[in-house]
């Protein structure tokens, strides 16, 4: 679930879109990923996001094409379930302030000043 979400915050991408990402989705080779729910877009596809999912799709225990399918390998995992995992990450973390989805993809968009 954590790459779900390291997903939305890295590429910055709404949760409706992270949910339905596909592997052929990921062009390692032009360092993008293309969106193709919602707003059809590309988005910058980091090295470190590289890694992290290069990592985990040999481990997933689904087969199929979905990067994050849900109980059944041909549905994507629910936005619900995004959500409830965001905010029990930011319980666990003792974050004062509501946390939702949109949060991570704020984050993206936010430039960090010293």
């Amino acid at each position: 679930m954590m790459r779900t979400i390291f997903t939305i915050y890295a590429a910055g991408l709404r949760i409706s879109e992270v949910v339905k990402l596909t592997a052929a989705d990921i062009n390692s080779r032009r360092m993008v990923i293309q969106v193709r729910h919602g707003k059809d877009r590309y988005v910058m596809l980091s090295e470190q996001l590289l890694r992290i999912l290069r990592h985990y799709w040999p481990k997933r225990n689904a087969p199929g094409k979905l990067l994050f399918p849900g109980e059944s390998p041909q549905q994507p995992i629910t936005q619900r379930t995004v959500q409830r995992a965001i905010r029990e990450a930011a319980n666990r973390a003792g974050l004062p302030k509501t946390i939702t989805p949109h949060t991570p993809r704020h984050s993206f968009a936010t430039p960090i000043s010293a």
